[in-house]
């Protein structure tokens, strides 16, 4: 199976190619194991930073235009989302006064279109109830799962949205639960629900 390489911002790049430019007497392939970067990375870089190199050979401009349009493309990239986000609330807009299984059966349509976790975060729905409702035949695991969400988000509201993970965790042994205040946190934080910081 492969492996996904890991990736490397543009500034570490810069600063591991002029490491090697200094360190002249150390091969890449050693000094490429001593930093555990992949095989050939640093020829790979080196030709990339050398590119940008200007007339005169004076200075680089590899990290200033790189971060630029770096920038520019998540600009892009968020503009694109908001764009897909107006399109969803467009077009889903009919169904959201109508029974959840409308909207469901929306979501259900396009997800060749867009993707689950952008579809729930723009009409406000749960992920897990999403898939139970498309997927009936569920696990006890998952079953399990449901109850102890319905269950913090009946908590949470029950005490005025002042108790935390670690509150409601004892709320919930207390109630027979056993569970741990790291899973009650993952699922507060599915659900959305997080308590007021307290100010000094």
């Amino acid at each position: 199976m492969k492996k996904n390489r890991k990736k490397y911002d543009y500034a570490f790049k810069e600063k591991v190619v002029l490491l090697s430019y200094k360190r002249s007497g150390t091969s890449l392939a050693k000094l490429e194991k001593e930093l555990g970067l992949y095989t050939a990375a640093l020829s790979s870089w080196r030709r990339e930073y050398e590119k940008y190199n200007t007339a005169d050979g004076t200075t680089n401009d590899y990290l200033k235009i790189n971060l630029e349009r770096q920038g520019i493309l998540e600009f892009e990239k968020k503009a694109k989302k908001s764009e897909l986000k107006f399109e969803i609330l467009k077009n889903a807009g009919k169904y959201l006064n109508q029974e959840r299984q409308q909207l469901f059966r929306f979501m259900d349509a396009n997800e060749n279109k867009y993707s689950v976790r952008l579809m729930c975060e723009v009409l406000g729905q749960n992920r897990t109830t999403y898939r139970v409702w498309k997927n009936p035949k569920i696990t006890e695991k998952l079953k399990r799962k449901i109850a102890i969400k319905n269950e913090i988000m009946r908590m949470f509201f029950a005490f005025k949205q002042r108790y935390g993970c670690q509150r409601i965790t004892i709320e919930l042994q207390n109630n027979g639960y056993q569970i741990s205040c790291s899973t009650v946190y993952e699922y507060m934080k599915e659900l959305g629900l997080s308590s007021p910081i307290k100010k000094n």
